[in-house]
């Protein structure tokens, strides 16, 4: 698999804009939208992938250099979903069965990524932050390494329901810093967590929440939450009227902003 994944990344690689990645083409239950732009660097090292029927969702931010932070967000976006899957098309999982599929999906990403470095030493920096959320039995469960995001719109009150694996962070928890300094903080890119081919730097972990008709969820990489504060993202959420909307005028608003960074979210609506 590896050599398949890296292959078809090559052949890709310059693409300037990135669809991601959807199954089917019809609606169930859940309806969502997602999008991918360079914002303002020349190349998109972030993947998404979007599959209403089997309810799964995940968005990718490449890290170590254009080639490599690619490939890793590009087999993340294959394997992980992969592996879910196929874990649970024909089998009902408890609670902590859904947290064992979803650390085996991770690590089945680290070693796709340690394999490929094996084939291309020159990525050996690869690694990618990423926000995962998909619907089982009803119950939505989301997890995240890194800097990505999942937030939650109920009743028009936006919650962000992870916390960010930074350097940054962990000064704000310890009170050495306030949040508002921590959006402009020298060192706020710098993670301490990601999926990457010498593996996770703490253990991924995956949480759950109970979900309602007419709720929103919105997972995105940093390229977007570095230019919109939590209160404009709960404005733009609450006024649009279906995914697609919200995905546009998400990513619009960061680019009105001059991102910097590569912008992607995918938004799925109850």
């Amino acid at each position: 698999m590896p050599t398949s994944i890296v292959r078809r990344y090559l052949a890709s690689k310059s693409a300037e804009t990135y669809s991601g990645a959807d199954e089917y083409g019809f609606e169930l239950a859940i309806r969502s939208a997602g999008a991918s732009v360079c914002g303002g660097r020349n190349y998109n090292e972030d993947r998404f992938y979007r599959s209403d029927p089997s309810q799964f969702y995940l968005v990718a931010d490449g890290m170590g250099g254009h080639l490599g932070g690619a490939m890793a967000s590009q087999i993340a976006m294959e394997t992980i979903p992969m592996v879910w899957q196929s874990r649970t098309r024909q089998n009902s999982l408890s609670y902590s069965g859904i947290q064992s599929v979803y650390r085996e999906a991770i690590s089945c990403a680290t070693r796709e990524m340690s394999s490929a470095v094996s084939d291309h030493p020159e990525y050996d920096h690869m690694g990618c932050t990423l926000a995962v959320a998909f619907v089982y039995c009803g119950r939505m469960y989301y997890g995240h390494v890194g800097d990505c995001r999942v937030y939650l719109l109920h009743r028009n009150t936006l919650t962000r329901l992870t916390k960010d694996e930074t350097l940054v962070q962990g000064l704000v928890d310890a009170g050495s810093i306030d949040a508002r300094q921590a959006r402009v903080h020298r060192w706020r890119h710098v993670v301490t967590n990601s999926v990457s081919a010498q593996g996770l730097q703490q253990r991924a972990r995956l949480r759950s929440a109970q979900i309602s008709i007419g709720d929103r969820v919105m997972l995105t990489s940093d390229g977007l939450t570095d230019e919109l504060t939590d209160h404009e993202i709960a404005q733009i959420m609450a006024r649009c009227f279906d995914p697609q909307e919200c995905v546009d005028q998400l990513i619009g608003a960061a680019l009105e902003r001059k991102a910097r960074d590569n912008v992607s979210c995918v938004v799925f609506q109850t």
